[in-house]
């Protein structure tokens, strides 16, 4: 599988490097690849911001830098050098100081880390909860933040009391219906809930997040299944890939090396058939790729833009998808036209 094809199905669930924060969403069919109507990209080594458009606001001129967050700030690294956040005049609000840095959440708070310790400051730069973490994730809606300490992981509040002592070998956010994905050290995944009590036993060996549906993805022996809150198979284990089931009902899985898409009750509504296969976006369409090349199918499985890319991602909210072609990135439509012609290196989503 792809570098873009990669990063734009584990976006959602991917565990950032020391500090980092993570989208604790389950529904990766629902992302804004435009953050305050501006996209990070990379252009050699050095990082910029354009529009919708394709053009350039903030030039690329940064080490690494992150999308934009809600409060209009977004943190980028100076080269060879210390974490700040800039304004979308790329004028620096807070100046370069922290060793690492990550974007302001809902609640007004940023992960910054020094000395190889990560702590959370408000938009004026200054400490609300201090350094202490050897691993942090953002705040997530429901106020809560994945911590690290000591090689476990656990949950504290806004103002960095712990919720649910760090226990877990690895866990995930807490899913709309109040449960979480959670892994014993050493051991089985199960699910618990905001008091740290177990609601669904560990007895998986990988689980993730419910959707809006009320399904989660668990593995076990290999094979992946569905299950619902009450830790009930609604659809066996029985595939060597499942996807989240998009808002049409729909999932990606695959069997024997070929991607389909199952509905709910986990009956195939789109025969594997794909060497590779994404998530339904909200336009109703799905990136799939066939004899390595990527198009764009509809929820008939038919091509509406056929197989042309060397890569290709899902749509986001705005329409656009990232595309892949000749080892550059491009955005297209959903008519499959050009609206950023193929020529940058790298788009940053988080």
């Amino acid at each position: 599988m792809k570098r873009l094809t990669v990063i734009l199905l584990i976006f959602n669930m991917l565990a950032m490097l020391l500090f980092t924060g993570c989208n604790e969403s389950d529904d990766s069919s629902e992302f804004n690849l435009f953050s305050q109507g501006l996209l990070c990209v990379e252009l050699g080594d050095k990082y910029g911001y354009i529009n919708e458009k394709g053009e350039y606001v903030i030039n690329p001129q940064f080490d690494f830098a992150y999308s934009f967050g809600e409060n209009g700030l977004a943190a980028v690294k100076e080269v060879g050098g210390k974490w700040g956040f800039i304004n979308k005049k790329g004028e620096y609000v807070i100046n370069p100081q922290f060793d690492y840095a990550d974007n302001f959440g809902k609640n007004g708070l940023a992960i910054a880390g020094v000395d190889g310790k990560g702590g959370y400051i408000n938009e004026k730069g200054k400490y609300v909860i201090n350094l202490q973490f050897d691993f942090a994730y953002s705040f997530s809606e429901n106020g809560l933040a994945i911590v690290e300490v000591d090689g476990k992981r656990g949950y504290i509040n806004e103002k960095g009391k712990y919720v649910i002592n760090p226990q877990f070998d690895y866990v995930y956010g807490f899913s709309e219906n109040g449960l979480a994905a959670v892994k014993e050290v050493g051991g089985k995944w199960g699910y618990i809930n905001k008091k740290g009590e177990y609601v669904i036993n560990p007895q998986f060996d990988y689980a993730n997040g419910f959707s809006k549906n009320g399904l989660a993805i668990v593995g076990v022996d290999s094979k992946w299944g569905y299950i619902n809150k009450k830790g009930e198979y609604v659809i066996n284990p029985q595939f060597d890939y499942a996807g989240f089931f998009a808002e049409n009902g729909l999932a990606n899985v695959a069997v024997d090396g070929k991607y389909g898409y199952i509905n709910e009750k986990g009956a195939y509504v789109i025969n594997p058939q794909f060497d590779d296969a994404g998530v339904f976006a909200e336009n109703g369409l799905a990136n799939v790729a066939v004899d390595g090349k990527y198009g764009y199918i509809n929820e008939k499985g038919a091509y509406v833009i056929n197989p042309q890319f060397d890569d290709a991602g899902v749509f986001a909210e705005n329409g656009l998808a990232i595309v892949e072609v000749g080892g550059k990135l491009g955005l297209i439509n959903k008519k499959g036209e050009y609206v950023a012609n193929p020529q940058f290196d790298d788009f940053i989503m988080y």
